[in-house]
């Protein structure tokens, strides 16, 4: 009878010690409630804001014009791609044409949404890539991301 009980708290211990793992670790917190990054690149400001989640966070993208007339901005889907840890951009969608006027804020992508991490720093990269008058440009950044 003894060992039934003792047995019956080591694996009381055992799944106590396991569940205070899993949530300590497992699903850590990004310890910036809001980060938020604009990169200049001749006439245009690509601008990434970094939030929190329930079981996360999201990364809004936009791309503003600065310059001055209109020009036409041609890419591929997603115009600005967001990878987190890994330094990999697929654009894979179809070529979209959007004319831009003066101090034009372009978002075509919704939030992306990732799960958290294990505690640690991370990378978050952001590419945007397009062509204007013929003219590939690319704008990119990196942003380190720490959880807790």
């Amino acid at each position: 009878m003894k060992k039934l009980g003792f047995a019956i708290v080591a694996i009381l211990i055992i799944l106590a010690g396991s569940y205070y793992f899993y949530y300590t670790y497992a699903n850590a917190e990004l310890t910036a409630d809001n980060t938020t990054a604009s990169v200049s690149a001749d006439d245009f400001v690509l601008h990434v804001r970094v939030e929190n989640e329930e079981d996360g966070f999201r990364v809004y993208r936009s791309l503003q014009y600065v310059g001055e007339g209109e020009v036409n901005v041609v890419h591929q889907t997603p115009l600005i791609s967001v990878s987190f840890r890994h330094k990999n951009h697929d654009y894979t969608g179809s070529t979209v044409s959007k004319l831009l006027g003066e101090d034009s804020n372009y978002h075509p992508q919704g939030p992306k949404h990732f799960e958290s991490p294990k505690m640690g720093e991370y990378t978050l990269y952001c590419k945007a890539k397009f062509s204007v008058g013929g003219k590939e440009r690319k704008i990119m950044h990196q942003e380190e991301l720490t959880f807790n």
